[in-house]
């Protein structure tokens, strides 16, 4: 395997998904925030800090970078785009989700899509929703912003309800024009990403479904309610385990996040490890 290379797998329905491979080793696939697609800044400091080590792949979700958007969407074409990522890996594959990304692989793991192991770092659930609530109300709030061309305002909520980032920090955010311009760029997926979540209620039948090794980790430094949606989740997910990362907050570093992941896939046994 080259050190980096581009190219593209098809969906089942026919959607043409942007992947990226780089590094060589075992075969990871790395799903992170709402805003992040293979060439942000953040996602590729998370490869560097991996592609020593494992074979990193990324990919642009449908409507996002270079990936296609056939309609109409729905979760679960969103799991078969992540289905024919790893479909497309010669191999067993492990994943890593970060923030909504852990919500696309729980999604992708309670389906059955062959994913030996997964570290989940936290997923904005709220563990104080109802379980077994499908609220899209706040998703389609998102969704008419941008219908009516407020997509800052989409954003400044996003940030703001599903975060938790004080108004601020959001604020500060605004004066950096150049971030606050992609951030705005993908107002349109951002009521997508609140479904995915299950409208931010922890999806109890979903994670009941799982049956595969899964870490599900937080960062000390975090909001107490992020830590708690954590463990709210290994409570939801058979035989998963928590662990609590010193000195992190919600964007960790990726060494941090990276040595998490090495000894949970040495310490299950992960066929990709």
């Amino acid at each position: 395997m080259d050190q980096h290379v581009d190219r593209t797998v098809v969906s089942a329905d026919g959607t043409v998904i942007a992947v990226t491979d780089s590094g060589t080793g075992p075969a990871l696939v790395v799903l992170a925030g709402a805003f992040d697609h293979r060439d942000s800044h953040y996602l590729g400091r998370v490869t560097t800090a991996l592609r020593d080590r494992y074979r990193v792949i990324t990919y642009d979700r449908r409507g996002r970078g270079a990936s296609g958007d056939t309609r109409p969407w729905s979760v679960d074409r969103e799991v078969q785009d992540l289905a024919a990522v790893v479909a497309s890996v010669d191999g067993p594959v492990s994943a890593l989700g970060i923030c909504v990304g852990a919500g696309v692989v729980l999604r992708a793991l309670a389906a059955g899509v062959p994913i030996d192991a997964a570290v989940l770092y936290e997923p904005p659930y709220r563990a104080s929703v109802d379980p077994h609530a499908d609220d899209v109300v706040f998703a389609d709030l998102l969704d008419e912003h941008v219908a009516a061309g407020r997509r800052a305002q989409a954003v400044r909520a996003f940030l703001a309800h599903v975060l938790g980032v004080p108004m601020g920090q959001i604020s500060a955010l605004r004066l950096r024009s150049g971030l606050w311009r992609s951030l705005v760029a993908d107002a349109h997926v951002l009521g997508r990403d609140v479904r995915v979540m299950n409208g931010l209620a922890i999806p109890e039948r979903v994670a009941s479904a799982v049956g595969v090794p899964v870490l599900v980790a937080a960062g000390s430094d975090s909001l107490e309610w992020m830590r708690r949606a954590a463990r709210a989740v290994v409570g939801a997910v058979p035989g998963s385990e928590y662990t609590e990362v010193a000195g992190q907050g919600h964007v960790p570093d990726p060494a941090a996040v990276g040595q998490v992941l090495d000894a949970f896939l040495a310490r299950v046994g992960s066929p990709s490890s």
